[in-house]
């Protein structure tokens, strides 16, 4: 790894580095202040950043929440005097991997670099695409949400991560997992909405044999099997009234009964939840508890629209076209796709270059491998946004040439158009156009 040691005690440094080096193999620069440091940085990027607390000018946590802001892919590690630990301690909820308390044993220090070297944090990859562990941009946006994700991660706290469909919810959450100190252990997905109601209790929290008619043996839940990692709550929102009491109940006590069980079951698990529903209007509407949606949401991190970072239309595009065996695309074709609003987001990209991919064969993907919605408005692509009402006339060109395709089918439209059945009713609501134009609902 190259390894950043910030510190004005010249020789401590020095020790420091040689020792490290000639452990690890890894490469040790040094600074002597936060100023300095930022420098180092941006001539080159570090793996690993060790830095006193005390320094000449900036101080540790000023470095501290520089790397996050603009390295948040970078680990620090503080060392202290042992006075200023409660400092130390405040500051792992800002972003640091962790701290050492000055005169430290290498091997806490060896023990320390090694889970920094064991954190899979993406960097740029050989192609140069900027990346989080499966999550790619480069934009402003983007970069906030690396950075608060990497503090979610070294923390226990609950998550809920907010955004639309196909904004990558599910990828963040395996980040939290895999940036975790829990990465080793179980990464569990439950699709709380799928779950049958009258199963939940069951499926989450297991059941003992003969709890209920088909129950001829002891079942563990999914709770159970995340017992040491992450448990990922998807679609949180939709999850029914019933199990919300229960889930409720898991996360105040950290233990659960099974169906038919007499005896608690204890287990330690992060649990990340997920939605693209507006939970505080669901609980308004008393459709979710309060006390759980308080529960779930210590750490909020919303997903931004692809529309809301365009600048990474290209990045991704490029992320895309690699996982294709690395296949090409014409300038006019990129041009298309970065002016399209993407009310499908980071899915309906992805999906989008697949098609093209399958269409133009080996060869580079073109204008004409692309889907007819992007190539029918030449400069700006407004389905799906209320906010822009001069360019309405367009989007219900739009929609109408969407549903004539289907010949009034109303899923296909949808799927034309790159949004929800859902958020098609909405648009045409929001255009004013006649229900009766849709002559299916199927």
């Amino acid at each position: 790894m190259r390894i950043l040691i910030v510190d004005d005690e010249a020789r401590f440094a020095a020790v420091l580095g040689k020792s490290l080096a000639l452990a690890g193999q890894d490469t040790c620069r040094i600074a002597a202040s936060a100023e300095a440091a930022i420098v180092e940085l941006d001539q080159e990027p570090a793996d690993l950043v060790l830095t006193d607390l005390r320094l000449p000018g900036s101080s540790g946590l000023d470095l501290l929440a520089m790397v996050v802001r603009r390295w948040p892919t970078t680990p620090v590690i503080l060392m202290t005097a042992f006075a200023d630990v409660e400092t130390a301690k405040a500051a792992l909820k800002r972003g640091a991997l962790d701290y050492l308390v000055k005169p430290f044993p290498y091997a806490d220090l060896a023990a320390l670099v090694e889970q920094a070297r064991a954190r899979p944090d993406a960097r740029r990859d050989d192609q140069g695409i900027p990346r989080l562990a499966g999550l790619v941009g480069g934009s402003p946006a983007m970069r906030k949400v690396f950075a608060e994700l990497s503090r979610a991660a070294a923390s226990e706290a609950s998550v809920l991560l907010l955004g639309e469909s196909g904004t990558g919810k599910e990828v963040a959450a395996r980040a939290v997992h895999t940036l975790s100190p829990r990465h080793s252990e179980p990464f569990i997905e439950v699709h709380t909405a799928a779950l049958p109601e009258g199963l939940v209790e069951s499926e989450l929290f297991g059941h003992e044999r003969g709890s209920f008619t088909g129950a001829d043996s002891r079942k563990h839940g999914l709770v159970e099997a995340a017992d040491g990692g992450t448990l990922f709550l998807d679609e949180i929102g939709d999850m029914p009234a019933a199990a919300q009491a229960k889930l409720l109940r898991f996360l105040q006590e950290r233990r659960f009964f099974r169906v038919g069980g007499i005896a608690p079951v204890t287990v330690d698990v992060r649990v990340v939840a997920a939605t693209n529903r507006d939970l505080p209007a669901l609980v308004r509407a008393g459709k979710f508890r309060e006390d759980l949606f308080y529960r779930l949401d210590v750490m909020s991190i919303v997903l931004p629209r692809l529309a809301d970072r365009t600048g990474d239309i290209a990045v991704l595009t490029r992320f895309f076209l690699a996982q294709q065996g690395g296949r090409t695309i014409t300038p006019e074709a990129q041009s298309r796709l970065g002016v399209w609003n993407w009310p499908g987001n980071v899915r309906e990209l992805a999906n989008v270059l697949e098609r093209a991919g399958i269409l133009a064969g080996s060869g580079t993907i073109g204008e004409e491998h692309l889907p007819d919605r992007l190539r029918a408005h030449p400069s700006e692509s407004v389905v799906g946004d209320p906010t822009l009402p001069h360019l309405e006339d367009g989007e219900r060109q739009l929609v109408r040439s969407a549903l004539a395709q289907a010949a009034g089918n109303k899923t296909r439209a949808a799927e034309l158009l790159g949004i929800t059945r859902r958020r098609l009713y909405s648009r045409l609501r929001a255009l004013g156009l006649d229900d009766g134009e849709l002559s299916s609902d199927v």
